[in-house]
């Protein structure tokens, strides 16, 4: 029972945290294990929105600095499975809702990114890296090798280069590289 006062009292410290911290009631909330973070940090500072980022414990301490040099609210949660409820993803699709759930009448509204599953993670990368790759190459590309985090970016622009080469009558091989212990690795495995 004591660990679940203080989990959600951390929660709350959180929420009202960033409540402070922005000066146009606007929170944006992402489970992240630093570079979506750090992006969304930087444009979450310069709109006057604060963010939340809920990360897991086995991420550097450097991503945790930058984070919060960039004004980021940080809440760090044990490592889990996605399948977890305590899973960072998870506990930052929980705050938004209690964000907007509780102090939405209050004039605070927060968006959660969900990275994880936003389209447009997809298509930023279908409609403008995997042209620009395309355009440095003139076309002769046979094959895209990358690590991945989300997938945004290796499903984005390989669809995009696979697609360009049909029409040339060629094939572009697009390749996970990831780790054992990486999720990716392990869903494809």
């Amino acid at each position: 029972q004591q660990a679940s006062l203080d989990e959600n009292d951390m929660l709350l410290s959180s929420i009202f945290s960033a409540i402070q911290r922005s000066s146009t009631g606007g929170i944006i909330v992402e489970g992240t294990s630093g570079s979506t973070g750090i992006s969304l940090s930087t444009l979450a500072a310069q709109r006057g929105h604060s963010i939340i980022i809920v990360m897991p414990d086995d991420q550097s301490k450097e991503k945790q600095t930058i984070l919060k040099c960039l004004g980021a609210v940080l809440h760090v949660v044990p490592t889990a499975s996605i399948s977890n409820p305590n899973h960072y993803v998870n506990i930052a699709q929980k705050i938004a809702r209690i964000i907007n759930d509780d102090f939405g009448s209050y004039g605070v509204k927060a968006s959660f990114m969900n990275q994880f599953e936003n389209e447009a993670n997809f298509l930023a990368h279908y409609t403008t890296t995997g042209p620009e790759i395309w355009q440095q190459t003139n076309g002769n590309i046979h094959a895209f090798c990358m690590s991945s985090g989300t997938g945004g970016t290796i499903s984005g622009v390989g669809k995009y280069l696979k697609e360009r080469s049909k029409l040339r009558n060629s094939d572009c091989n697009v390749c996970l590289i990831d780790p054992p212990g990486s999720s990716l690795y392990n869903k494809v495995k």
